[in-house]
């Protein structure tokens, strides 16, 4: 059976040491070129006793979200659970993969000082948007799917192995359109209609021009995803990793795909909110 992996071409990622200077990353970030950082626990020391254990021992609880049908983890739904039941989960179903925000959006609890998260020198602080933790127990796979950000996915305990699709191949990535309703509601932003276990050639013909980048992602190095990057993770074994979400786009970026669609979806959806609201405000009176 064929799988998305499959599609990989003949290059080979690059791999160079962790930038510590603030325009380390500007020739990747302009050329929306991917790439592998090493050093990373030397980079930013606060992670070098990050690890499964020491989060099980740090946190009282943990932000999960549940396996979909198709096995994979669709981000849309979450659940608090105390971190004596993660690790339950963890040694026994394996049905639960943890996404916990340690700074910026999202964080909902108080976290204690031991898990400050400090920015690289390369991320700027006016666009950074959040930094989270994620545990899985083994086999999590990701949706086939691009984020309006730029993405630095840090391994900390285990390995992931990704393929990656570039922007301009945005086309042969048959993401949701920006007119379907079904998937605003949905919130089908970012996501690709492509089974990533086993692609169907036959029904997303374009997929076979696809030309992805692959490679591992092992523990103590860092990935850098492009904003508009398409890209599928999946962890082999128990995996703890930490990322970094920073906005840092040009006019030129928003204006081609599939950062296009994004702003044309996020707009739509803004609308159909208001309208939500309106006919609450309506049903009410």
């Amino acid at each position: 059976m064929m799988n998305l992996f499959d599609l990989s071409g003949p290059d080979a990622i690059e791999i160079v040491p962790f930038p510590t200077d603030r325009d380390g990353l500007i020739s990747f970030i302009q050329k929306r070129q991917p790439v592998l950082l090493s050093g990373v626990h030397d980079a930013l020391p606060f992670i070098r006793s990050w690890d499964y254990e020491f989060f099980r021992n740090c946190l009282k609880s943990i932000r999960i979200q549940r396996k979909s049908e198709d096995g994979i983890y669709h981000y849309l739904g979450f659940e608090r659970i105390s971190m004596t039941d993660f690790d339950q989960v963890m040694a026994t179903t394996q049905d639960g993969y943890a996404l916990e925000p340690l700074r910026g959006q999202g964080v909902s609890q108080d976290l204690p000082p031991e898990l400050s998260v400090s920015l690289p020198a390369f991320v700027p602080e006016s666009g950074f948007r959040v930094s989270n933790l994620y545990i899985g127990p083994g086999k999590n796979k990701s949706l086939l799917h691009y984020d309006e950000t730029h993405s630095l996915l840090m391994m900390l305990e285990g390995r992931k192995r990704f393929i990656l699709f570039s922007p301009d191949q945005s086309e042969c990535m048959y993401p949701y359109s920006p007119f379907s309703l079904k998937a605003l509601l949905e919130n089908r932003v970012v996501d690709s209609r492509i089974d990533c276990q086993d692609p169907d050639l036959v029904s997303f013909p374009k997929l076979n021009q696809a030309a992805g980048l692959t490679g591992w992602l092992e523990e103590g190095q860092a990935l850098f995803i492009p904003a508009g990057t398409w890209h599928f993770i999946e962890a082999e074994g128990r995996n703890v990793s930490v990322n970094y979400f920073w906005l840092q786009n040009s006019l030129k970026d928003w204006l081609n795909q599939p950062l296009l669609d994004f702003w044309i979806k996020r707009r739509a959806i803004d609308v159909l909110d208001q309208l939500r609201k309106v006919k609450h405000k309506l049903s009410a009176a």
